[in-house]
């Protein structure tokens, strides 16, 4: 089958950020019964040097720059459009996507992200051609929460987009014929905003073999609680900056340690670099750095889908305390990650953990387990050789 695989970062397992990584698990596993062609954005330097490194010599591999003026040109051209559909709609894109499909009788397009199912268009020209779109969040729930948490101008900015979304989403997934979401949440929310039935879910890879880090021993720095996330993305930098000021207020005889690993903190966050808190920025193993650690805790109050950090935390047998958000898509119900809400909550969860050895141990024995149950790479592959075939 000829595949035309299309998204809006590069797709590679040694992406800097989790979508990047599942987007090139899903390549490369299409890649090993399919002839599968890709066509992808370039938007910084890093996304410039995996495509250097790993895609030099594939000439079924196509790439198109995008920068801040190119983004801003292709946005203020389609203010129909959701601004972070509209910096996608590049007429380069458009034409080399009409040119490979064209030229290599295209069976399928596989996009990744809503902003790509825009490219739909294509099966008006090529009525025989399928669309599968792979949602990695609900769109509309991100801007409705965007909404909720603004207000004055922004509100209204916020809710202009969020009619575009709503509006620009539902007309993009009634024309897919397959819709795969990363967990079941998502595809109950589709049902319920849209009415969309032909979802399937895969499960996310999170850029790692545990069972490859099962030999890995890094000893446990004592009382030490870890935060996880691109610290360039404003939810990761406010989940970090609350998480701080909870630990502060922790009582000082339980001597904590708080870590937290990610690349690109900025200045204010660098600024609380303590004895008790440590900001690691890039690290060269996160897995490592997150193995040193007792416990994992996400005070996150925005973003959409499940997180990979906390998958990956729990995966390595870290015991997670994080909000209803975090826990979307992974254990909403709070049977195997601890559920809070407000800062004294987060407090009392911490103490909890911190002063109890055995319960840390269980706890961490049952999420691990449960996270390699559920979230294994087989059953995606499974399900691609059932839908592409």
């Amino acid at each position: 089958m000829n595949i035309l695989h299309i998204s809006p970062y590069v797709p590679s397992v040694h992406a800097s950020h989790a979508g990047g990584v599942c987007m090139g698990k899903e390549l490369e596993t299409l890649r090993k019964k399919h002839n599968v062609f890709v066509l992808s954005f370039i938007n910084d330097e890093k996304e410039e040097k995996l495509v250097e490194k790993e895609f030099k010599n594939d000439n079924k591999s196509f790439f198109v720059y995008s920068n801040t003026y190119t983004k801003g040109l292709n946005a203020l051209a389609h203010l129909n459009k959701p601004i972070f559909f509209g910096i996608r709609s590049s007429r380069k894109f458009k034409r080399l996507l009409l040119n490979i499909v064209r030229e290599n009788s295209i069976d399928v397009i596989h996009a990744e992200y809503t902003a790509m199912g825009q490219f739909v268009w294509i099966k008006k020209y090529f009525p025989n051609i399928k669309f599968n779109l792979v949602e990695h969040d609900v769109t509309k729930q991100s801007y409705d929460r965007y909404c909720k948490g603004s207000s004055g101008i922004k509100h209204v900015y916020q809710k202009w987009q969020s009619n575009l979304v709503n509006k620009n989403e539902e007309d993009y997934l009634k024309k897919c014929d397959q819709v795969f979401t990363l967990n079941y949440k998502d595809k109950n929310l589709l049902s319920t905003y849209y009415g969309i039935q032909n979802v399937e879910v895969i499960t996310p890879y999170y850029g790692i073999d545990f069972d490859a880090v099962q030999n890995i021993h890094v000893e446990k720095e004592e009382n030490s609680i870890c935060f996880v996330g691109l610290m360039s993305r404003s939810e990761n930098h406010e989940a970090a900056m609350r998480l701080i000021h909870i630990v502060q207020d922790l009582p000082n005889d339980l001597n904590v340690k708080l870590n937290i690993i990610g690349a690109y903190p900025n200045d204010e966050l660098k600024s609380f670099e303590s004895s008790r808190i440590h900001i690691t920025g890039f690290v060269d193993s996160i897995e490592e750095e997150i193995l040193k650690n007792e416990l994992a805790v996400f005070p996150l109050m925005h973003g959409a889908g499940i997180k990979f950090k906390i998958l990956l935390s729990a995966g390595l047998g870290l015991p997670v305390i994080t909000t209803d958000i975090g826990a979307e898509g992974i254990d909403e119900e709070g049977e195997y990650v601890s559920l809070v809400k407000t800062d004294d909550e987060f407090r009392s969860e911490i103490i909890k953990y911190i002063d109890n050895d055995g319960l840390r141990k269980e706890k961490a024995k049952q999420v691990k387990d449960y996270v390699l149950d559920n979230f294994n790479w087989e059953k995606t592959e499974n399900l691609f050789d059932t839908i592409y075939r």
